[in-house]
């Protein structure tokens, strides 16, 4: 989504096939004359970003912090979001240090200018507070790039985006947008690869990207549910998804996705593969010819190769570029780490997998005649279900995830960073942060879960999200990484006084409903089962209805007879998610009623009792 000037296909289809064509020649010319850039390597990234309010809600002040910011950070869909690019650096032995350097800096120049709104920047691959509410249009970045992007994706899926995610929770959501898309961010990494061992580094690169995934999963909460280790994989993968279900016998891929072979041949293959496989979405003023820039001994940009492949989101991305040198260069994109949980966590997770990347034993250099693709998918989306929890196949043996970071591939990473130059001190310090959360069993995503439990236990999820938050914000600025990180007090997980509270985080959302139809009978049977004194009643599109107390069940003549429509009370005292806790506290005491239901769009999701807001506000 970083092309800034882009158009809808229909605008200019023809010309932009016609030049992307001419760039894919170009790029096997150059290829097979070898004008690639010889004897250097670097390594890059980028920074996605979560901003979050006083509350640690999503705050939208993106754009507006963009006006004071340096040029390398931009923006992303959502107003709540923000990258920042940082340099390339050559692959040598400071190359990490000078990122790190680097990365702490730009985030010193962001929480500068943020803490005049106050917002807290906040590294995390999803956001535990985001609500479904925060993902309507007006929370995308006003730049015409996201809107045709998000209009092209729906056309050609021909109906609303959904997702389905089976967790330890189950979620199931629809947009009528991309915004889904919002929810992830992520720490994406590039290195740089001679193109002449391109596909065997890349396929190495597939082969290792489910234990380096189950090392740094850092995102297993979304809407309050728990859900895979890793659930930007999924959600993202379901959020841009433009296929339909209505011709399941096709073998369709997904646009976000692993791949379907190990690659053979020139790396040209795989651009090849995404524009066979994909549909054009976007289009642009292509005014380069890259044959003829070729015949003059300069370089193309190929900008519409480029512009495509930023609609397919692999997650080994193959990408194209021109050095500062002035000569092309390919590299491998990493785009499956999440954010976070921390700085040193970050950069221990880009040596980690850099390391393992210039360590390849030779054996692996064809894993193409020796394994399975499968395997290595099966692998990769094992570990985003449950990172250390999982257990790889790992050339015909089972073994545990900590097992295999330990004794295999940590020992690969510190060959592959000793060939680079890096010192054994600096070594021991990125390599030891990944051995002490194999050690552990924590990585971000299990410290989450662990967590989120506790507090959802002891104060409901609608607070869980909010203090995790601020816990994660809090061990964030300490700077310690994540296998040290102290579980949170739940002895004092909410301070109710500062009168911005909302209703909608303190709402439990594990609810009991009943359609209007039902007979009195299994109404009183669920509301004993359930030691419950308030029922909400739906009608047969979902919306909210009604309401059963025990009182007016208790006062029903003749109940054998009757339905829930018969009996409930319709002239209802609903809220708003956003409406502040201690006005719902204010209109529970004023009408006398037992219960607070709140609503969204006629649809009930939420509830709180005259029980809750005495536990919250005591003698209220």
């Amino acid at each position: 989504m970083g092309e800034l000037s882009v158009k809808p296909i229909a605008e200019s289809r023809n010309k932009f096939i016609k030049a992307l064509l001419q760039d894919i020649q170009a790029l096997d010319q150059m290829l097979h004359e070898g004008l690639f850039e010889k004897g250097r390597q670097r390594i890059g990234a980028e920074q996605e970003i979560f901003l979050a309010d006083g509350l640690f809600q999503p705050a939208g002040e993106g754009p507006d912090l963009l006006e004071a910011l340096p040029p390398s950070f931009t923006s992303e869909i959502a107003r709540y979001n923000l990258e920042v690019n940082l340099d390339p650096f050559e692959l040598d032995g400071q190359a990490f240090q000078k990122t790190e350097r680097q990365l702490r800096e730009m985030l010193g120049i962001l929480e500068k200018e943020t803490s005049k709104y106050p917002i807290f920047p906040i590294l995390t691959g999803i956001l535990p507070t985001l609500r479904h509410c925060h993902l309507e249009l007006q929370h995308m970045t006003p730049e015409i790039r996201y809107s045709i992007l998000s209009e092209a994706m729906r056309r050609r899926r021909g109906s609303d985006f959904e997702i389905h995610i089976q967790g330890a929770d189950e979620l199931i959501a629809r947009l009528d947008s991309v915004m889904f898309e919002a929810c992830n961010t992520s720490w994406q990494l590039h290195l740089q690869i001679p193109p002449e061992l391109f596909a065997e580094h890349y396929n190495w690169a597939q082969w290792i990207a489910g234990p380096v995934l189950a090392a740094c999963a850092n995102s297993p909460l979304l809407f309050g549910r728990e859900l895979w280790h890793e659930t930007r994989i999924a959600l993202f993968q379901q959020s841009v998804d433009t296929r339909s279900s209505n011709n399941h016998l096709r073998n369709k891929l997904s646009r976000v996705g692993f791949g379907q072979n190990w690659l053979t041949g020139p790396a040209s293959n795989l651009f090849k593969d995404n524009i066979s496989r994909f549909p054009l979405l976007l289009t642009g003023d292509i005014k380069e010819n890259a044959l003829e820039t070729l015949a003059k001994g300069q370089a193309p940009t190929l900008r519409a190769l480029r512009l495509h492949n930023g609609t397919v989101y692999s997650w080994n991305r193959p990408c194209y570029g021109i050095s500062d040198t002035g000569f092309p260069h390919l590299r491998i994109e990493n785009r499956y780490l999440p954010a976070g949980p921390s700085v040193p966590d970050e950069i221990a997770n880009f040596a980690f997998w850099v390391g393992l990347m210039k360590g390849m034993p030779e054996q692996y250099g064809t894993l193409c005649d020796k394994l399975p693709f499968q395997m290595a998918k099966d692998n990769f989306y094992r570990a985003a279900r449950s990172s250390l929890c999982t257990v790889f196949n790992w050339n015909g043996q089972q073994i545990p995830a900590p097992n295999l970071i330990l004794e295999k591939l940590l020992p690969i990473a510190e060959d592959g960073l000793k060939a680079v130059g890096v010192d054994s001190l600096e070594i021991d310090r990125y390599l030891g942060i990944i051995e002490r959360r194999a050690l552990l069993r924590q990585n971000g995503a299990l410290w989450m879960i662990r967590n989120f439990r506790k507090l959802s236990d002891s104060c409901g999820k609608g607070v869980a999200v909010q203090e995790l938050t601020s816990a994660v914000i809090e061990r964030q600025r300490s700077g310690a990484p994540v296998h040290e990180w102290s579980d949170v007090d739940c002895n004092h997980c909410y301070e109710v006084g500062n009168g911005r509270e909302t209703v909608g985080r303190a709402m439990k959302t594990d609810l009991f409903t009943i359609s209007q139809e039902e007979p009195l009978e299994l109404v009183e049977a669920i509301m004993h089962w359930k030691n419950i004194r308030h029922l909400p009643v739906e009608d047969e599109e979902g919306k909210l209805a009604g309401l059963i107390t025990s009182t007016n069940l208790k006062e029903a003549e003749d109940p054998e007879n009757h339905i829930a429509a018969d009996i409930m009370v319709r002239d209802l005292i609903t809220a708003s998610e956003d409406m502040p806790l201690a006005e719902g506290a204010a209109l529970i005491k004023r009408y006398g009623i037992g219960s607070l239901l709140i609503v969204r769009n006629e649809n009930l999701v939420g509830i709180l009792t005259d029980t809750d807001f005495r536990r919250l506000y005591g003698n209220y």
